[in-house]
């Protein structure tokens, strides 16, 4: 019996011929041109509001610049030029104006930034479970490009509490800032200061020391040194 010679199926990309591909797209344009002509402008509609989306960013991020900024410029001058007095009303002004920019500009990087300065201003109005709720909501917030100000917040909460009194959150908070900085700068001096506040002179003394180990050339080393003197204790004691 002689055996049945099968066609072989054609690969789904492999055209006939050129005339019959076109003959084919044209069909299809033309029987699903509702479709089609849907798709292309639900496409156009997208990239439009896309494009007036992106312009609308731009400007609320201009005008709550503007904003910002001049709440920086009270905040600047907050301290007496001449004195070095601080002076609360322009605190108070200062922090009105930042808490606006917040309020008005929440969403942007902006008026995220705005809590942290708005923390800084009750600070100085020595508001401090006030500046202790702008740290915080800034931190929650603190991503992408604000990480760098981490750890200034940090501080912020650190300061506040010990004006609270509260040596031992405040140690825990520049103990925080510490491991932001990677034990450098200013983290150190902190929280050796509340240690020994807080009456832990042991761990005040190790803070006093490690901060002359790794800042040599530091203007407070010589702070740290008379302060790790009369707080370790005497070889031989």
């Amino acid at each position: 019996m002689a055996k049945i010679k099968v066609k072989p199926k054609k690969s789904i990309i492999e055209a006939e011929n050129p005339i019959t591909l076109w003959t084919t797209a044209k069909e299809y344009v033309v029987q699903n041109a509702r479709q089609i002509g849907a798709i292309v402008l639900v496409i156009a509609v997208i990239a439009g509001g896309t494009f007036a989306w992106s312009m609308m960013r731009a400007r609320t991020e201009r005008e709550s610049l503007n904003m910002f900024h001049g709440a920086m410029a009270t905040l600047a001058a907050a301290v007496d030029s001449k004195t070095g007095a601080a002076q609360p009303a322009v605190y108070a002004t200062a922090l009105t104006q930042f808490k606006e920019v917040k309020e008005k500009y929440g969403t942007t990087q902006t008026g995220k930034t705005a809590l942290l300065y708005a923390g800084n201003s009750a600070y100085n109005l020595k508001k401090y479970d006030e500046a202790i709720g702008y740290y915080t909501e800034f931190l929650d917030a603190a991503h992408g490009n604000l990480q760098y100000l981490r750890a200034t917040a940090m501080e912020g909460l650190g300061y506040s509490c010990e004006g609270k009194g509260d040596f031992k959150a405040a140690a825990e908070w520049f103990e925080k800032q510490k491991k932001e900085t990677d034990g450098t700068g200013g983290a150190v001096l902190n929280l050796a200061r509340v240690l020994e506040l807080g009456g832990d002179r042991q761990k005040a003394c190790q803070q006093y020391k490690e901060f002359i180990e790794k800042n040599p050339l530091s203007e407070q080393k010589q702070f740290a040194q008379i302060k790790a003197e009369s707080i370790c204790p005497k070889k031989g004691s």
